[in-house]
């Protein structure tokens, strides 16, 4: 008998491999996942044997459109409370922990505005809240859905910043309250799309009363009810802007399925003068013959002014935005950096692959007794864009068949890529200057090879003696083709429709030449990391290219034994 664990992940699999438009299947899964109880909900959906999309608009958008657009604030609090409120919540905003400003002031809000819809469609409505909330939940939020005015002003109100306001009526952060406290909540941004989340002075709110005043406080049903709702809330805003037609009631015998994609021609780019993204071929001539330490000393400039005008990606991040169109790459490890700079010297002799443009690689030399004799700097120029990981999910369908169509297109290019290399030509699997190998995936990144062969280079991997590690042609290769490293964009095509292209293609230090099958399997390392959609864009990307389905079958029995870890 299957356990209460499998009946949801069985539904789950279910509901992925139906292929509805997205964004269909997280919204359909968010009813299952952040439900009080997971089984109950997959159950509902089990009896209730909904053709798709009728569920996704049964269980999603009518009971969430009765919140957000439909629904009605509370009772507002009159002066004296909103006083007490203030007082109550430190004068700080409960979510972000900050002061107002004038451009971001203060206010007294509903925490979520009371779904007057939900007391008058029971048949429909009950027993999907009552599998979601379970019963004592959805009978008190009926209760007060009936008599919102009968419920304190202190209970559904607080003190918030007017943008943190916005960003939780967007979904876009949440409060999970740490158990079994009823005041200690954790804020999380809600990362689903390319939104920034927003900044807070300490993640750790305490939604009680701190003036200990004896104030009432905040009802814990209304901020766990958000949470559970806001993924949700984040895919039907997404639905409205790429797939509207899942959004409107369907009879529940309609089954209907998405448009065929229409491929849309590639938007003409506009040119730009060479000049104004990077300097001129003279000008960098010259810089180049600039000692190195005067050239590291103004590239430190440039970060630390880079990370006062955009910031610091994160402590352990060693890529840096400057001015100028810029992006430098820091205290690396040298043959790493040549490796990177001499790829993308490659693609872009013999490709049209869009690719950062690298201006200059220098090398410093550290303390006799530092644990690395010498780091290395990167300088390239900035391609725009933003990583495919944090946009797939604002993609409708066909922006993604368009996606792909340009990736098959820059694989088929770089494959063709001639193996010249400045020493040992006979290795055949190498970096791309013709050097060791260095890549996470093989033995923590430690240098591996030149290798003759591929016989050779599978001896350093798990199998090295299965079928699957032979018989393959030796390609140019990006090594690291991960959703981070793609960046799209929004695009306006001639016929004045928008959508996504790819803009760039980063990180090319692992570049070399390897087993044809390699960016393919390593495109879906870490797969737990990414979503069914991206792997299934993979999939399509190379399945003209060649089937993998075995390399990929090694591989991952490679990395379950602890390779590339």
């Amino acid at each position: 008998m299957a356990s209460a664990h499998d009946e949801v992940q069985h539904l789950l699999s279910r509901i992925d491999n139906l292929n509805l438009p997205h964004p269909s299947t997280p919204l359909l899964s968010s009813f299952v996942t952040e439900a009080v109880n997971p089984v109950s909900a997959a159950r509902y959906m089990n009896v209730r044997r909904l053709p798709p999309l009728p569920a996704v608009w049964h269980t999603n958008v009518l009971p969430l459109s009765q919140v957000t657009e439909n629904g009605r604030s509370p009772p507002p609090p009159d002066a004296i409370t909103r006083h007490a409120i203030t007082k109550r919540d430190g004068g700080k905003c409960c979510i972000t922990g900050k002061d107002g400003t004038f451009l971001d002031p203060l206010l007294v809000a509903p925490i979520l505005p009371f779904p007057s819809g939900w007391t008058k469609d029971k048949d429909r409505i009950l027993d999907m809240l009552g599998a979601f909330f379970g019963p004592p939940y959805r009978d008190w939020w009926l209760s007060y859905a009936r008599n919102p005015e009968h419920m304190s002003c202190y209970c559904n109100h607080w003190l918030v910043r007017t943008s943190a306001a916005k960003a939780f009526a967007r979904g876009s952060v949440r409060l999970d309250r740490l158990q079994p406290s009823m005041v200690e909540y954790e804020v999380n941004p809600v990362l689903i799309g390319p939104e920034d989340p927003i900044e807070v002075d300490g993640r750790f709110p305490l939604l009680g009363d701190r003036s200990r005043s004896g104030i009432e406080t905040i009802d814990p049903r209304f901020v766990g009810t958000h949470a559970r709702l806001c993924r949700s809330i984040r895919y039907v805003e997404i639905a409205k802007k790429v797939a509207p037609e899942i959004l409107q009631q369907p009879s529940e015998s309609s089954n209907s399925l998405p448009v065929p994609y229409s491929p849309r021609p590639t938007p003409q780019r506009k040119s730009v003068a060479l000049s104004r993204l990077f300097p001129s071929h003279a000008f960098l001539s010259v810089w180049l013959m600039v000692p190195d330490k005067f050239r590291i000393a103004v590239y430190e400039t440039l970060r630390k002014l880079g990370e006062r005008l955009y910031g610091k990606p994160n402590d352990y991040s060693t890529v840096q935005r400057l001015p100028f169109g810029l992006y430098l790459k820091y205290q690396g490890e040298p043959a790493g950096y040549r490796n990177e700079f001499n790829a993308l010297q490659t693609v872009h002799r013999h490709t049209s692959i869009p690719a950062p443009k690298p201006l200059d690689v220098v090398i410093k030399k550290l303390d006799t007794d530092s644990l690395f004799p010498s780091e290395a700097y990167l300088l390239i120029t900035r391609i725009s864009g933003m990583p495919l990981s944090r946009c797939q999910d604002v993609l409708s369908d066909g922006d993604c068949k368009h996606i792909i169509t340009q990736l098959k297109d820059y694989l088929t290019q770089l494959r063709a890529i001639p193996k010249k290399t400045p020493v040992n030509a006979d290795m055949a699997i190498c970096n791309t200057l013709g050097e060791a190998c260095r890549d996470p995936r093989i033995r923590s990144a430690d240098p591996m090879g030149p290798f003759p062969d591929e016989a050779a280079f599978s001896q350093v991997l798990r199998f090295s003696d299965d079928p699957a590690r032979r018989g393959h042609r030796i390609v140019f290769t990006h090594a690291d083709l991960n959703p981070r490293n793609i960046l799209v964009d929004r695009a306006v095509y001639p016929d004045g429709s928008t959508g996504w292209r790819v803009t760039g293609i980063v990180d090319w230090e692992n570049a070399g030449y390897y087993p044809e099958y390699w960016d393919y399997t390593k495109a879906l390392f870490e797969g737990f990391r990414w979503t069914r959609r991206y792997v299934n864009l993979v999939k399509e990307v190379f399945a003209e290219l060649g089937d993998y389905s075995k390399e990929l079958d090694v591989e991952t029995r490679s990395w379950e034994s602890g390779d590339g870890v």
